[in-house]
C-alpha cells in the first residue's frame, strides 16, 4: 500500500483555498462570475419548512418562504418575536413545505380568511395550537383516511403552490444566491417516515405538487417525476429521515410487498440520486449497533425507542443501504440505493439555523420558548425525546461551476455533493486507476484529478487486465468558524461470499500521531472543550488535510463503494452555548461535546 500524507496549519493555506474554491464574495460585486472548470464549493439547505407546512403552523411558526430566503442570505428576520440572523449566509436554499394541505392550516384558522364562512376557524380555535395537527394528520397525511374535500380543490392547491413559486423566483439571483422551487412529499404509513423532497431545476415546474394525498406509493411519485421531465420540468427526489422509517426506506421489497426487480432498481436510481444523511432529527449514516468497529458511529443519534416504538435499524441507515444495494445488485444487476449524500435542516421554523453558537430553535414552540429554559426541560411533543437531543441541522455542499440553478442542479444530479453536520468543511474525493504517486503535491492537482479520474458521486471505470488497486485522492479544508480537522477517513463497503462488509481506513490526520502497530488504531487528537464556558481552542488539529490512498484489500472482481468522512476536533454542542449565555444548568444525560464532520458522496466501483 502506498500512502502520501500531508497536513498544513498555516492561515495562508486556508485563505488561498477559500479564494480558489468559493466565489461567494466575488458574486457580491459581479452579476455572474465566469464558470470555474475546477468547480467551486457552495453550501446550502434543500429541506426547510415555513408556516405553509401544516405541522409548522400548528407549532406556532409564522415565517413565510420570503423570510426563509432572507435569513439564508444573511438578513435579519423575526422568529417568534426574536430578531435572528445567520453568522454566515448560505449560497442556495430550497423551501420544501409539505405538499399535503399546503398553506391550509393558517388559512383555515383565519376568521377573515378564505374559509371564514365554514366551521374551520371556530373548530381550530377550540383546541390548543399543538392539537391543530389532529385535524389534518388523520385525513390523509398518515395515509389512514380520505382527504378533506374543501382543502384539496385545484384552486386551493394551485393558489398556495404559487406562493412557493413566487417567493423562489423573487429571491433567485444567479451568481449570488440560488433558490429552487421545491416541496416535500410526506407519506407516513403507521407513523413511519418515507418522505422525499422534490426539487425542480426550473424554469419549468408543475401547476401543483403531487402529494401523498394523491398517492403514498413512491412508485407513483416517480411516475409523476418522469412525466414532468417529459414536459420539460427537470426534477429529482431526495429521501430523508430514513432513521425514522422503521427499516422501510431501504427495504428489500417495493411498497407493494414484492421483491425488488431490475426495473424497480433502475427507476429508483434514476429518480433518487441523493439521500439525506443528517438533519435536525439526527444522523442516518450508521450507528454503533450496525457498525461496532466504527469508533465515530455514535454521532447525533436519536434514541432507539421513539414514542414507545422501537425502530428497526436495518434498512434505516445509509451505510446499511449501501450494503443492501450491492446485495440487490448481485441479484438483479442494478443497485437501487446508489446514493450521493446531502445534509439539510428539516427545520420547521422557516430559518435554516445550522450554527451551534447561534441556534434560536428549529421546531417552533416545540423547542423555542420565550423562557429559553423550557428548551432544556421539555421533551419534543412529536417524538417524545428531549429537545437537547436534537441538532441545529446540517448542510449540503456542492461542487459546481457557478452559483446558478443549472450548475448546482447538475452537481446534484451527478452526485458531486457532500453533507456536513452544519460545519462548512470543504472536502474533495477523487479516484482513478491512472493516478501517479504524489499528485496532490502539484499546484494544479485538481485539474489533473478531473482529467485522469472521477470525483465523488461517479462510477470508477473498470480497466481490463487490472492488477493494481485504484488510488484515491482526498482533501479537506476547515470551516474558518469551527474546529480544526482531526482526520480524513475512507469507508469501504462491499458484498462478497453472500455477506456484506465494511471497513474504515484512516487516510490522513493531523499532528505526528502514529497508528498502534497491533490494533491499527490512531491515537485520539485530544480535547480542549470547556463545557461550562462553551469554549475550545484550535491548538490541536489541522487547518488543511490532504492525502493519497490505495485500498490494501482491493479485489478487482468485487463491487465496492468508497466514501470519505472528515472528522473535526471536539467542540461544544448548542446546549453548551445556550447554557453559558443564560446561566442555565444543562440537564443530566445531555450530550455536550461532539465531533462535527462531513461525508462525501461515494465513488462506485463495479467490475462489470
Amino acid at each position: 500500500m502506498t500512502r502520501y500524507l500531508r497536513a498544513t496549519y498555516g492561515i495562508a493555506s486556508i485563505a488561498f483555498a477559500i479564494v480558489m474554491t468559493s466565489w461567494s464574495a466575488q458574486a457580491a460585486d459581479n452579476a455572474l462570475p465566469p464558470p470555474n472548470p475546477e468547480r467551486n464549493a457552495y453550501f446550502g439547505d434543500l429541506h426547510l419548512h415555513t408556516s405553509l407546512s401544516f405541522d409548522a403552523a400548528a407549532a406556532g411558526t409564522n415565517t413565510l418562504p420570503e423570510d426563509s430566503y432572507k435569513y439564508a442570505r444573511g438578513e435579519t428576520v423575526d422568529y417568534l418575536g426574536k430578531q435572528v440572523r445567520r453568522n454566515a449566509p448560505l449560497d442556495f436554499l430550497a423551501v420544501t413545505d409539505h405538499s399535503e394541505y399546503l398553506g391550509i392550516a393558517t388559512e383555515a384558522a383565519d376568521p377573515n380568511g378564505p374559509f371564514k364562512n365554514t366551521e374551520w376557524p371556530q373548530k381550530i380555535a377550540s383546541v390548543p395550537l399543538q392539537q391543530v395537527m389532529r385535524f389534518f394528520s388523520p385525513s390523509g397525511f398518515l395515509g389512514t383516511a380520505k382527504p378533506i374535500p374543501e382543502f384539496t380543490t385545484e384552486k386551493v392547491l394551485e393558489s398556495n403552490w404559487q406562493k412557493e413559486v413566487d417567493a423562489a423566483q423573487k429571491y433567485n439571483e444567479p451568481g449570488k444566491f440560488t433558490t429552487f422551487i421545491a416541496y416535500e412529499w410526506s407519506p407516513m404509513p403507521n407513523g413511519d417516515h418515507l418522505h422525499r423532497c422534490v426539487i425542480f431545476e426550473g424554469p419549468k415546474y408543475p401547476k401543483r405538487p403531487f402529494s401523498s394525498l394523491d398517492s403514498n406509493k413512491p412508485e407513483d411519485l416517480w411516475k409523476f417525476a418522469e412525466k414532468e421531465r417529459k414536459e420539460g420540468a427537470n426534477v429529482l427526489l431526495i429521501p430523508h429521515n430514513s432513521n425514522l422509517s422503521d427499516g422501510l426506506m431501504f427495504d428489500y421489497k417495493d411498497s407493494y410487498g414484492n421483491e425488488i426487480t431490475r426495473a424497480y432498481a433502475e427507476e429508483r436510481q434514476m429518480n433518487e440520486p441523493l439521500v439525506e444523511v443528517a438533519q435536525v432529527k439526527g444522523t442516518s449514516e450508521t450507528r454503533p449497533e450496525l457498525s461496532p468497529t466504527d469508533e465515530f458511529a455514535g454521532f447525533e443519534l436519536l434514541p432507539l425507542v421513539i414514542n414507545g416504538k422501537k425502530e428497526h435499524l436495518h434498512g434505516s441507515y445509509v451505510r446499511d443501504a449501501y450494503k443492501r444495494g450491492l446485495e440487490i445488485q448481485s441479484k438483479v444487476g442494478v443497485n437501487p440505493f446508489k446514493y450521493g449524500m446531502v445534509g439539510d435542516t428539516d427545520a420547521h421554523s422557516g430559518i435554516t439555523a445550522t450554527e451551534e453558537d447561534n441556534f434560536p430553535g428549529a421546531l417552533g414552540n416545540n423547542d423555542s420558548q420565550a423562557d429559553l429554559n423550557a428548551l432544556f426541560n421539555k421533551k419534543n411533543p412529536i417524538m417524545s425525546v428531549p429537545n437537547t437531543i436534537l441538532t441545529p441541522g446540517a448542510l449540503t455542499g456542492v461542487w459546481a461551476e457557478q452559483n446558478t440553478r443549472e450548475s448546482i442542479f447538475n452537481a446534484l444530479k451527478r452526485r458531486e455533493v457532500f453533507a456536513t453536520s452544519g460545519t462548512r468543511v470543504r472536502v474533495r474525493l477523487f479516484g482513478s486507476f491512472g493516478y501517479t504517486d504524489g499528485m496532490t503535491g502539484s499546484k494544479d492537482w485538481v485539474k489533473h484529478a478531473y482529467a485522469k479520474g472521477v470525483p465523488m458521486g461517479a462510477d470508477l471505470p473498470h480497466a481490463s487486465g487490472l492488477k493494481k488497486s485504484p488510488r484515491f485522492l482526498v482533501w479537506a479544508l476547515k470551516d474558518p468558524n469551527s474546529g480544526n480537522l482531526d482526520r480524513i477517513q475512507i469507508i469501504k463497503v462491499w458484498y462478497k461470499g453472500g455477506q456484506s462488509h465494511e471497513k474504515i481506513y484512516d487516510v490522513v490526520w493531523s499532528g505526528n500521531r502514529k497508528p498502534d502497530p497491533r490494533t491499527g488504531k490512531l491515537p485520539d487528537v485530544g480535547n480542549t472543550v470547556n463545557v461550562q464556558k462553551a469554549s475550545y481552542t484550535n491548538d490541536i488539529g489541522a487547518v488543511e488535510l490532504k492525502g493519497e490512498w490505495r485500498d490494501p484489500d482491493f479485489d478487482p472482481s468485487i463491487s465496492a463503494i468508497y466514501y470519505a468522512r472528515v472528522i473535526e476536533i471536539p467542540t461544544p454542542r448548542w446546549p453548551d452555548y445556550l447554557a453559558a449565555a443564560n446561566d442555565f444548568a444543562i440537564p443530566e444525560g445531555t450530550p455536550t461535546i461532539h465531533r462535527e464532520r462531513a461525508w462525501t458522496s461515494p465513488i462506485f466501483y463495479d467490475p462489470r
